[in-house]
This record gives structure tokens, sequence and C-alpha cells, in this order.
């Protein structure tokens, strides 16, 4: 897959283009239907597939007294849509001038001027030009009046549960990654470098690695999870992880700290992915050290009780984690 900055970079070509609307946040189960609409038009015509990224997201840039947090980065969606399939992945930047196009405006000079799309998928919930004036039925009016076509995907659900970032927002606050990865389609992960923590958990025999957590980015409600911890020489392990504030040290700044199971290497400054597998209890204040030290071997004798689950493949998601903690496994 190409990544192309901006749509006046894309090269002109007698290839028939096949884009996907919308920022896809999280690329969820819903996306992703939406996605592989594109890729499998454009393999029918022998043409191109490619996705139009607005950054920033256009809910920052016009709403910035209301930020939101973001499921995934461009990096994270860059990932996924290799495995999707995709040969172009077209990042324009959202400008005051892109935001005051109306629908027809955006239509003419974006769609069909610059990309001469030949098909446009969206979802039936998609909103496009100034002041997301534009609709999925405005954008099919407007492809038979200029000459593509536009094809609009109905709100995806699986097992009977609909499929949408916000709702999956909601679960992750309340610590349910659980559900959140079967609706995401796989799990829910974070990634940054080992940074120095305090040093707590080494002194009490349970050495973490932290990880800054990107404020852009949303994160799981405060708690104690079961985590996947990849990208070590290739290895997995499995982690018990804290997000969340020190409240036993008075310490209320945000912290990501995973104790990772039978690993005891110095890994400072090392790229790691953190895959959220389940919640293990919230977050409390202990009255000691020591009565926290002793809740911790408790997190890790339940985790490795789950861990024997998971490997056996009877814990809800479906794909193995041996395969890296990757994306797109849990179908």
């Amino acid at each position: 897959m190409e990544i192309i900055n901006g749509v006046d970079n894309i090269a002109n070509q007698n290839d028939s283009l096949y884009v996907a609307l919308g920022n896809f946040d999280g690329i969820h189960r819903g996306h992703q239907e939406i996605i592989k609409a594109a890729v499998k038009k454009a393999k029918n015509k022998k043409g191109k597939s490619a996705v139009l990224i607005f950054d920033p997201h256009p809910q920052i840039a016009l709403r910035p007294e209301q930020p939101i947090s973001l499921l995934t980065d461009l990096a994270d969606r860059a990932e996924i849509m290799v495995e999707l399939g995709l040969d172009y992945m077209v990042i324009q930047q959202f400008t005051s001038r892109m935001a005051s196009l109306s629908p027809e405006q955006f239509v003419r000079q974006v769609l069909v001027e610059r990309l001469q799309v030949k098909g446009a998928f969206v979802g039936e919930d998609y909103s496009f030009g100034r002041m997301g004036a534009g609709s999925s039925s405005t954008l099919s009016y407007w492809g038979s009046k200029l000459g593509f076509s536009v094809d609009v995907c109905p709100m995806f659900y699986f097992k009977d549960k609909e499929v949408s970032s916000s709702i999956i927002r909601s679960l992750l606050l309340s610590g349910d990654v659980k559900e959140a990865s079967e609706l995401l389609g796989y799990y829910f992960y974070r990634q940054g470098r080992v940074i120095k923590g305090y040093g707590i958990g080494k002194k009490m025999v349970y050495p973490t690695a932290n990880i800054a957590a990107n404020p852009r980015l949303l994160w799981p409600g405060k708690g104690v999870y079961l985590t996947a911890v990849n990208r070590l020489d290739g290895e997995l392990f499995y982690g018990v992880t804290n997000v969340g504030s020190r409240p036993t040290f008075a310490d209320h700044n945000v912290a990501v700290e995973t104790h990772i199971l039978d690993f005891n290497q110095t890994i400072y400054n090392r790229e790691i992915r953190i895959c959220f597998l389940e919640k293990l209890r919230d977050t409390r204040i202990f009255n000691s050290a020591e009565q926290l030290k002793e809740q911790i071997g408790q997190d890790i004798e339940q985790s490795r009780e789950l861990i024997g689950l998971y490997n056996q493949g009877k814990n809800g998601i479906s794909h193995s984690l041996q395969a890296g903690c990757s994306v797109l496994k849990s179908q």
C-alpha cells in the first residue's frame, strides 16, 4: 500500500480509482466492510482501491473546545489498511479551506477533479461538506450526475450488536476491552517506547515496563488488565497492566505500567505493543505497599488461569495470540 500525502499528489493514472470515504477511526468491523467493498470492486474492475482520510480529524479541527480521544492514530490505521489489501491511503490535511467546501464543491473539486474517482464507498451515516451538510444520499445524487458510482454500506452488526466508534469508545472507557475487541475485529492495543518509572514495582519484586500515555489517544478506563505484550524480539508475552494512577502512593498522574510475566530483561527505549484482553479489577487504594504486593500476586495468579483459556482458544475471541498480537485476526 502506498501512502499519499494530499489529493494533489496522487499520480494521474489510467487505472480506475475506487475510494472509501470516512475517517475510519478505529477501523472497526463496520469500517472494514466499507473498505473491503472498495477493494473488491477495484479488483473486479481491474482498477485501484484507496481510502481518503483527513488529518487532523475534522472534529478535532472544528471543535477544539470539545477534544475527542482517537481510537487509532494514522500509523495504526495504515497497518490495518495494509492487511485489508488497499492500494492507496490518501491523507489530506484538513484545513479551514477544506472545511469551507460545500458538498457539491467537495465532490467536484476533490473526488472528480483531483482523484477522478470511478466509485465511492461510504457508510449510511456518512456526512461531508461544510458543517456536515452532505449525506450518503447527497453523494449518490452527485455521483449519478457526474458519472461515478456510489455504494452505501448499511450499519454493520456483529452478533446482533451495532458496531460504531462511539459505542466502542464507551465500552473501552467502562473497561470492557473484551467486547470492544469483538466489535473492532482485533484486540484493542496501544504501543509506545518503554520509559523509566519510579521503580516501585521493582522494589516489590514485580518490575514493570512503563509506556507514555499518548493524550490524543483513548485509553481503557482505569483498572488492572490482562494483556499480551508483543514486539520483544518477535516474542509474545503475557502481562498484567495497570492503567491509571498510583493512588496507594499518592501519585495521581496517568500511568500505564505492565508487569510482563516470565520476563526479566531491561527494555528501556524499546517499542512494545500492549494488547488488552480483559479487565481483572478496578484500581483501588491499599493501606500499605505490602497489601498492594499481595494483591498483585493474586492478579498474576488470576491471569495465569485466564491465559490457559486463551491458549486453548476458549476465551471469546477466536484468533491465536501466537500470531503476534497483530490486527484483523479475530473473525
